[in-house]
């Protein structure tokens, strides 16, 4: 990438400087020529120096743009890592309440005995209800 900036920059300032050597060596006797020439080297140095400011400013800002990426990186990963600790955590609390509710149920069976009772009554009132329907 650098080598592609000076090559563009050494291939800019060897034509400008061609141009201004040709009015050089046309003799400049008159002002006309000696203005024409300060002219060109005028515009070698502006060249120059706007290339160069450009080059380094193209140059910060690619190494900006590389330090951002990184930084996208780094919080990606951080991301998908807190993701991956969320669901154990989610998976775990499950599996907790899974042990606890079976626990609970060897501990005192009676709320698992009512719950089906209950449900089975429920079934049965919903099962009269659709015969009487019909």
């Amino acid at each position: 990438m650098n080598l592609d900036r000076v090559v563009s920059v050494t291939s800019l300032l060897i034509g400008l400087s061609g141009i201004g050597l040709s009015i050089y060596l046309s003799k400049p006797e008159s002002n006309a020529n000696v203005v024409s020439l300060s002219g060109w080297i005028a515009s070698v140095l502006i060249t120059l120096i706007l290339s160069t400011s450009a080059f380094i400013a193209m140059s910060r800002l690619q190494k900006e743009i590389a330090e951002r990426q990184k930084e996208v990186l780094i919080a990606k990963n951080e991301s998908i890592k807190h993701k991956d600790d969320l669901m154990s955590q989610h998976n775990d609390l499950v599996q907790y309440r899974n042990i606890s509710a079976a626990l609970s149920s060897m501990i005192n069976p009676d709320p698992i005995r009512e719950s089906i009772r209950n449900k089975l009554a429920a079934y049965a009132d919903s099962g009269s209800e659709q015969k009487e329907e019909v």
